[in-house]
């Protein structure tokens, strides 16, 4: 079978028979997927998971796809634990999206150890306790420098993005995550290698980030939909 063939199965499904259970997608992770934008403004419909909803129920008119919002503002893989089972497991969902490494990274190369082994033990909860199609994402780049998309009060937060951001943990988190994604085999969409092309062309990451910081803008998000559904049906097509 291959990666996505179960949750492709269950949109037919329930396109076919209404009384089939309805198909359920559960977006795990921090404030990108909560859909936090500029500072203090959550975007409930241009957020990726619902923009790819849309554009599911495009593909399938008949079906009923329900998305659950499980993205937490400043949460990290290992925060995140005391809420698998009900936030995510507790679903019982057919697709899974995971993403963790904005928040993660602040810890510095003392805490990648434990972001990779919190990864990959969420990874192993989902595949033993869910009959659900996992797909991971890295995560986006953060701002290099001060700019003028940032808000007054959020210019608290400065110096520790500043300091995160020169000494190049985002980088090695998002190297190590790939890695641990490719050995292990497991499907994922490569957000940060984006903005690795967009630098490598001149365009600085804060020009992307809707807070100047490292909450990506609402065209990433379309692209980010965009990009999830063509890994979901790529193999189909």
């Amino acid at each position: 079978m291959s990666a996505f063939s179960r949750f492709r199965q269950r949109l037919k499904e329930k396109a076919d028979d209404v009384r089939a259970r309805p198909v359920t997608y559960v977006a795990f992770g921090d404030s990108v997927t909560q859909g936090c934008m500029e500072y203090a403004t959550i975007e409930h419909e241009r957020v990726y998971h619902n923009l790819f909803k849309n554009r599911i129920v495009k593909r399938y008119p008949t079906t009923v796809l329900n998305v659950i919002n499980s993205g937490v503002s400043g949460d990290t893989v290992v925060k995140s634990e005391p809420r698998w089972q009900r936030d995510l497991i507790a679903y019982q969902p057919d697709l899974v999206t995971i993403g963790f490494g904005v928040n993660d990274c602040h810890a510095g190369e003392a805490g990648l150890k434990i972001y990779l082994e919190k990864m990959d033990a969420l990874v192993r909860t989902v595949k033993r306790d869910t009959e659900a199609d996992l797909l991971l994402l890295t995560p986006n780049m953060m701002m290099l420098h001060d700019n003028c998309n940032i808000h007054e009060k959020d210019r608290v937060v400065l110096p520790r993005f500043t300091d995160t951001a020169e000494k190049g943990y985002l980088r090695l988190y998002t190297l190590a995550l790939r890695e641990y994604l490719d050995q292990e085999k497991l499907p994922y969409v490569d957000i940060y290698a984006l903005w690795e092309d967009w630098l490598m062309k001149g365009q600085a990451p804060h020009a992307r980030l809707a807070n100047g910081i490292n909450h990506p803008d609402r065209a990433l998000h379309a692209q980010l939909a965009e990009l999830i559904e063509a890994r979901i049906f790529e193999e189909h097509e």
